[in-house]
């Protein structure tokens, strides 16, 4: 890592914002594609670390953004700097973070025009907030940002699952408007072939206990892909003798490991007042989890199964 703003002093620019000065090393798993702030409308679904990767400025002096210095920043084995990528759901836009070992923070956002896919290739006139048919551009330092205009170029851009940046070679160039000195800079990261996607799955027995009181108790097992801990949950329906139906909620939460199916079990709570009996029952149930890597909510299919309670 090369140079930071030091004591440089530097006026906002017309139009120019704040940005955050320092983050935590790490990102937060989920940023919101929805929400209203301009920064979190910019970022990725899902930003994760990546493996291998550099990055690097070049600041004209005069440039309201890097105060005309150098910078560069690596991330890796041994290396204090980080850098997080990620594209948008709908795959228009790639975001990278460069979070400095020093406390710089960079933010890159380079998108096609509306409603088209970023693909490898050189894209000029762009913008932070494009015009209709224009691609976008925004790169902001670690205090600030602008209303800008430049171009960017994809050499490699190889994209997985979930917004997983697997490759990356590009390079761009930007202009605060108004501002002749300008920056320009390159990214290149490497991260491994994206995992698999976590994968879960619930079982429900077909035997369950009511106690004297009414309440019913089932149970069960998950099984999945990846170390997580399972909400299981549904609903338990049953016709008792006198033609009233008793129903009841309930939920549970059990670690999970892979290979090893992992046994739940779940007492009801009851709803409406009509206690359960001995004899057969409906079940609803399913399991849920959030994925490790990619950060996602899994969510099995929802299963009904009949099932036989006895007493306790």
């Amino acid at each position: 890592m090369v140079n930071s703003l030091g004591g440089y002093a530097m006026r906002v620019p017309s139009r120019a914002f704040s940005r955050l000065a320092r983050t935590t090393r790490f990102i937060a798993a989920s940023l919101s594609l929805g929400a209203v702030t301009e920064f979190l409308a910019s970022s990725p679904a899902q930003a994760v670390e990546v493996e291998s990767g550099t990055f690097s400025v070049v600041s004209e002096i005069g440039d309201p953004v890097g105060g005309g210095y150098p910078y560069a920043y690596t991330d890796g084995e041994g290396s204090a700097d980080a850098m997080h990528a990620g594209w948008s759901d709908d795959g228009n836009r790639l975001t990278v973070i460069v979070l400095g070992a020093n406390g710089d923070r960079w933010d890159v956002v380079m998108g096609a025009e509306y409603g088209k896919q970023l693909a490898p290739g050189t894209y000029t006139d762009a913008a932070d907030t494009p015009t209709l048919g224009a691609p976008r551009l925004d790169v902001s330092g670690t205090f600030y940002g602008c209303e800008s205009e430049g171009s960017f170029t994809i050499d490699r851009m190889v994209l997985g699952p979930r917004g997983y940046v697997e490759a990356l070679d590009a390079s761009f160039e930007q202009h605060c408007v108004g501002h002749e000195p300008g920056l320009t800079g390159q990214v290149h990261l490497t991260n491994p072939p994206p995992p698999a996607e976590l994968a879960l799955g619930v079982g429900l027995a077909d035997s369950g206990t009511v106690g004297a009181d009414g309440v019913p108790t089932v149970h069960g097992t998950v099984t999945c892909t990846e170390p997580v801990n399972v909400l299981v949950n549904g609903r338990i329906d049953q016709v008792v003798t006198k033609g009233s139906l008793a129903t009841a909620s309930y939920y549970t939460r059990v670690d999970c490991t892979p290979g090893t199916p992992a046994a739940w079990t779940a007492t009801g709570t009851t709803n409406g007042g009509v206690p359960f009996e001995r004899g057969n029952a409906t079940v609803e149930f399913k399991a849920q989890a959030p994925d490790p890597v990619y950060g996602h909510t899994v969510v099995t299919d929802l299963g009904t199964s009949d099932v036989s309670l006895r007493r306790s």
